[in-house]
């Protein structure tokens, strides 16, 4: 008699909902465990960085990390991150 089934519509959108949070909960997890890996390895991946005020103009910006509280360039940083990457990889955590 009609054509829209709301019922399996309904069903439907709540199984996609379930099955992304198990998603996020599974991604977080494995997030918790790469940061529980970096603190064993004594390790930052800097992932938040903020510019530093009081950088004279003549040399390069200083960035400060919020989470090891380090003060570097970007490219310090990159290359810190990068390393931290290729140990984490050698560990095979990544």
């Amino acid at each position: 008699m009609f054509d829209d089934d709301f019922g399996t519509e309904a069903e439907a959108i709540a199984t996609a909902r379930l099955d992304a949070d198990l998603e996020q909960a599974a991604m977080d997890a494995a997030g918790d465990a790469l940061y529980a890996a970096c603190d064993e390895m004594g390790i930052c991946l800097h992932g938040v960085v903020l510019s530093v005020k009081e950088t004279p103009v003549a040399t390069p910006r200083r960035y400060r990390c919020k989470l090891c509280r380090e003060v570097a360039t970007q490219e310090e940083f990159n290359t810190s991150r990068t390393a931290s990457y290729a140990r984490l990889e050698d560990a095979g955590l990544l």
